[in-house]
Formats: structure tokens, C-alpha cells, sequence
């Protein structure tokens, strides 16, 4: 069970696909133009928290004081690699 928990939404406004990347494990998501997912990171021990960088195409998430994480699309969770572009 882990206590602790944040939230982070992210939005794909651009005119093309967009790969979001959830660091230190590497899993990546695309997020074709005005799709939306949200990475939810969990904590044992404290408040997790984010560092994003961004770059053409691009969003790295690097979930900071966390335990595990899981990525949402609405009410579905998202498995690596989702719409992976080939």
C-alpha cells in the first residue's frame, strides 16, 4: 500500500504525436494530437514529485521519492509502449 501519491496531467496540443517518457523506468506512451493521459506516482515514505523536461515531440517525466506509478487514459490504465509509433 503506498500513502503517498501525486498527480500529473499531460496534454498533447501539438499538430503531431508526442512521446511521454515516465523516467527511471523508460516506459514511453504516445499521445496522438488532443489526446490526454495522467501519471500518477506513489510514495512509502514521502509526496512524490516531478521534474519534466521537454524537447520537439517529447515530454520526459522523472518521478522523484517514488515507489512505483501506473498511467492513466481516463478510467483505463496504460501498458509501455502504448501507440508506439513505428
Amino acid at each position: 500500500m503506498y500513502p503517498f501519491s501525486s498527480r500529473l496531467g499531460v496534454c498533447n496540443a501539438r499538430k503531431a504525436p508526442q512521446v511521454v517518457a515516465v523516467e527511471p523506468w523508460a516506459n514511453d506512451y504516445t499521445l496522438l494530437p488532443d489526446e490526454k493521459l495522467e501519471v500518477i506516482a506513489l510514495g512509502k515514505s514521502a509526496v512524490p514529485w516531478f521534474v519534466i523536461v521537454e524537447s520537439d515531440g517529447a515530454t520526459q517525466i522523472y518521478c522523484e521519492d517514488t515507489d512505483s506509478f501506473k498511467v492513466l487514459q481516463g478510467e483505463r490504465e496504460l501498458e509501455c509502449g502504448h501507440q508506439r509509433q513505428g
